[in-house]
């Protein structure tokens, strides 16, 4: 049984198809593509030819327990980075560095969960 924390990141070791629910369309999920872990059991994909999209993991022998706030922290940046270019816009201005800004958004993580 494979074990992870919700805000995991997996990387793909083999090739393989999934098959989108609504329009029947297959795509492929190669190796080295990426996604995490959700709370509900679910990859998403952030790689690769199945990116943005959501498979459950459920029926799986897999167990999710725990966080791993480090990547879940590093998520958080990344979309923030890209809808309001926190890096560019903010952070550079106040010389604050990257991996400083995602310590502490860990350390909140940490607080809440």
């Amino acid at each position: 049984m494979n074990e992870y924390k919700i805000g995991d990141e997996i990387g793909i070791t083999e090739n393989f198809e999934i098959e989108l629910v609504l329009s029947e369309k297959k795509l492929q999920v190669k190796k080295g593509d990426k996604g995490f872990i959700d709370s509900n059991g679910n990859i998403h994909y952030t790689t690769g030819q199945a990116r943005g999209k959501i498979q459950s993991l459920l029926g799986k022998e897999i167990k999710i327990e725990g966080y791993n706030h480090e990547n879940i922290a590093k998520l958080i940046y990344k979309r923030l980075n890209g809808y309001y270019g926190i890096k560019q816009d903010f952070l550079e201005d106040y010389e604050i560095q990257e991996k400083d800004f995602i310590y502490e958004i860990e350390d909140v993580l940490m607080d809440i969960l």
